[in-house]
């Protein structure tokens, strides 16, 4: 007997998985695939001269990854990291990087959401930030699209 085949529907399809990534105040809207993995806050390692942003070095499967602050690269204050603090190891997404990734001080578990494009618009009452590509209203609430682009652009600017 031949096993039935399901239909999708055509909003099903265009469900993007993607990741809500808590930092401070704000939740961060990225797809799935640009987070490697979340692993837990260890002790940093410090770099010379290094710009606010970057505050420090961890070690991850063998390489010594940058660890930003969203916050500071997004011209706010980076505050007393809370007790459930995590680093978040980002794909990066442009050819151009010396580095194939990156760390993010993230406030937390990021929460896994499906969402079409019908779910996610603007939110035209906020204004982005410089490391922020788009303010959203989702059907779970407030995001903002960070400018991978941008937080990847600073690393250009280590020693």
């Amino acid at each position: 007997m031949k096993t039935p085949t399901r239909l999708s529907s055509k909003a099903e399809s265009n469900n993007v998985s993607s990741l809500l990534v808590p930092v401070q105040n704000k939740s961060l809207l990225v797809p799935n695939v640009v987070l490697a993995e979340v692993i837990p806050y260890g002790q940093l390692q410090s770099m010379n001269d290094s710009p606010p942003w970057a505050l420090g070095a961890i070690e991850w499967r063998g390489e010594l990854l940058p660890v930003l602050s969203f916050e500071i690269a997004n011209s706010q204050v980076h505050a007393q990291d809370s007790e459930t603090a995590r680093i978040a190891v980002f794909n990066t997404v442009s050819a151009q990087s010396r580095y194939k990734f990156y760390a993010v001080v993230v406030q937390g578990i990021p929460r896994m959401v499906r969402l079409t494009e019908a779910e996610v618009r603007e939110d035209n009452q906020a204004v982005a930030g410089q490391a922020e590509k788009m303010p959203v209203i989702t059907a779970l609430g407030k995001a903002v699209i960070p400018d991978l682009d941008y937080l990847e652009s600073l690393l250009s600017r280590l020693s």
